[in-house]
């Protein structure tokens, strides 16, 4: 194992499981859960290679929007928790907002927005809040790390790996071999 240190932030929909249109709306959720297997072996070489603290941030605007509540937002995070630490993948700290920001909810009054889950500044990506309340929870620093690598597939993500001056990994559509690469090359 390599002594780097790299903190890997991941995102959740689109990432660690195929994207869904507000994963979780469903009560059959548990039956339409799809994991991204490329990311599932790219996490397990990189744990292998590397000293590695990994993160799930994510936004649940789902929560505002009303499709489903916290409650069902930590039961999928639980679930997809325990199918990774299965195949020895260990999460070190899970991340999520359901808030919306004030101008989102304006510009899109037909969402039936939860007014309780309006605020005027959110946590939500790109915003980097939701990495740095994980690294005080586990009583780490951005500066504990060599590297940062950001794992998405949305501007969003893109976003905040811009703010914390990290490599970002657009994973869309990427095969292991593609995403090692991407790695290597800083």
């Amino acid at each position: 194992m390599n002594c780097e240190k790299i903190l890997i932030g991941i995102d959740r929909d689109g990432t660690i499981i195929e994207n869904n249109d507000f994963f979780g709306k469903n009560k059959e959720w548990i039956e339409e859960i799809k994991f991204n297997k490329e990311i599932i072996e790219f996490l397990l070489y990189l744990q292998t290679k590397y000293k590695t603290t990994k993160l799930i941030i994510t936004n649940q605007a789902g929560v505002a929007r009303r499709f489903f509540d916290c409650k069902r937002v930590e039961e999928i995070n639980r679930y997809i928790d325990l199918k990774l630490s299965v195949r020895g993948i260990k999460i070190d700290d899970w991340q999520y907002c359901p808030y919306v920001d004030s101008g989102y909810a304006s510009q899109h009054p037909g969402f039936n927005i939860a007014p309780k889950y309006i605020q005027n500044k959110t946590k939500r990506k790109p915003n980097p809040q939701m990495l740095f309340d994980a690294l005080k929870k586990l009583n780490k620093k951005l500066e504990d790390f060599d590297r940062i690598l950001i794992l998405g597939d949305r501007q969003e993500d893109k976003g905040l790996s811009d703010k914390l001056n990290a490599q970002f990994i657009d994973v869309s559509n990427k095969k292991f071999d593609e995403l090692v690469k991407e790695v290597r090359r800083i």
